[in-house]
Order: structure tokens, then C-alpha cells, then sequence
């Protein structure tokens, strides 16, 4: 069981990036009552987490995680047929 769940978190692509850690796998028997409660709980501690660190989490991505690039100005649609 351990070896089918580091094959299921290599093969998922999570936003993170991380394929390694808890394993992100949701148990087949769960009822749609079930996975709408937990969905519904991880909205709100979203929710809180953006209200409480909106603009300190934005500041971090764009440092970490944005690619940043400048735009070449009138070229930039060079050769685009539409």
C-alpha cells in the first residue's frame, strides 16, 4: 500500500509542485455528502488564509513563483495570422 501511494503522488500534479509528503489520495467508499463537507471546509480556510494574508501571500509568489518577463511593445503579435 505504501509503494501504490508514492506512485499515486508522483503521477498527481498538484499546484505545489511537491510529489512527496501526505498522501493526496481520497478513499473510493467517500459519500458525495462526504466530499462536499471537506471541500466546503477547505473554501473557508482559504477564505481566512486570503483575508488574514492576501497581500503578503501575492508579495511571496510573485517573488517565488511568477516568471517574470518585460513585453517588447508593438512586435509582440509579429506574424500572428489573427
Amino acid at each position: 500500500m505504501k509503494h501504490a501511494m508514492k506512485r499515486i503522488m508522483k503521477d498527481m500534479h498538484l499546484p505545489s509542485g511537491l510529489q512527496s509528503g501526505l498522501p493526496m489520495a481520497i478513499d473510493d467508499d467517500w459519500s458525495i455528502e462526504q466530499v462536499v463537507a471537506v471541500v466546503e471546509l477547505l473554501q473557508d480556510l482559504l477564505h481566512v488564509i486570503h483575508s488574514r494574508y492576501e497581500g503578503e501571500l501575492y508579495a511571496y509568489w510573485q517573488a517565488n513563483r511568477i516568471t517574470q518577463f518585460e513585453v517588447g511593445g508593438a512586435n509582440d503579435d509579429e506574424g500572428v495570422p489573427f
